[in-house]
């Protein structure tokens, strides 16, 4: 995602010309860092402030909505006090693209903890039918577990990004939102199945144990994703920025 600020073709006029566009959105990036400190004055207008510290690197990366665009940008602290910063990119649009997860993993999980239901109701002599069609239809579950919750961390990650409430890894947009989010997509799916393939084969004990299935199912692939950079990431989204 990152520009290379160069010339791509030995044009000297040009890559001056990048050059000095380079200087002016470094110079709105530094002015921009000013608006959280308010004793100091700020030109810049800044909607949104998305940050995210690197304790590995020793290193803050910024994401700035301005009144003009965005600015990706990344500071330091120097000998002497002093703010080292620069920019890594920027846009006047965002576009993202949410984390991609592995349906097969997603589907693992889901016989596993099918699996373990049928041997705990079969030790009590309770039907076990909801969960060997639920071993059946793996795939068909995943694939809703991970189209709902790519349709909620599209949004949930849009809208803390506009609201500058989204970690940001220099690359990646992330946001914790929670537990109940994800219980909430693995609920759907659930219903959804018993709805389709199980019907009134269940009663309130197995509803919420193939809930709990979804629920951990696409919680623990989720998890799979996370980094100490991204401890309690819930939904994910890489960032590309556009003229």
């Amino acid at each position: 995602m990152t520009r290379q600020h160069t010339s791509t073709d030995g044009s000297g006029d040009q890559s001056d010309e990048y050059s000095d566009r380079f200087e002016t959105i470094e110079a709105k990036a530094r002015e921009a860092l000013k608006h959280d400190d308010p004793t100091t004055d700020c030109d810049i207008t800044v909607h949104a402030h998305n940050r995210d510290y690197d304790s590995d690197r020793n290193v803050t990366n910024h994401l700035i909505r301005t009144g003009e665009g965005w600015i990706a940008a990344r500071t330091w602290s120097e000998a002497g006090g002093e703010a080292g910063l620069t920019v890594t990119d920027y846009g006047e649009t965002l576009e993202t693209e949410v984390l991609e997860l592995a349906e097969d993993r997603v589907a693992e999980w889901i016989t596993h903890g099918a699996l373990d239901a049928i041997d705990c109701h079969e030790t009590v002599g309770r039907p076990v039918k909801p969960f060997t069609t639920l071993v059946r239809h793996d795939s068909d579950v995943a694939d809703d577990l991970i189209t709902a919750w790519e349709t909620a961390a599209d949004h949930v990650i849009r809208e803390q990004l506009y609201e500058g409430l989204a970690g940001w890894t220099g690359r990646t947009a992330w946001t914790e939102f929670g537990e109940e989010a994800i219980y909430l997509q693995a609920e759907q799916v659930a219903t959804q199945f018993i709805d389709e393939h199980v019907h009134n084969d269940v009663n309130e004990d197995v509803e919420a144990t193939v809930r709990d299935i979804c629920r951990e199912a696409l919680y623990d692939v989720v998890a799979e994703h996370r980094d100490r950079q991204t401890p309690f990431m819930e939904y994910a989204a890489e960032v590309t920025l556009t003229e």
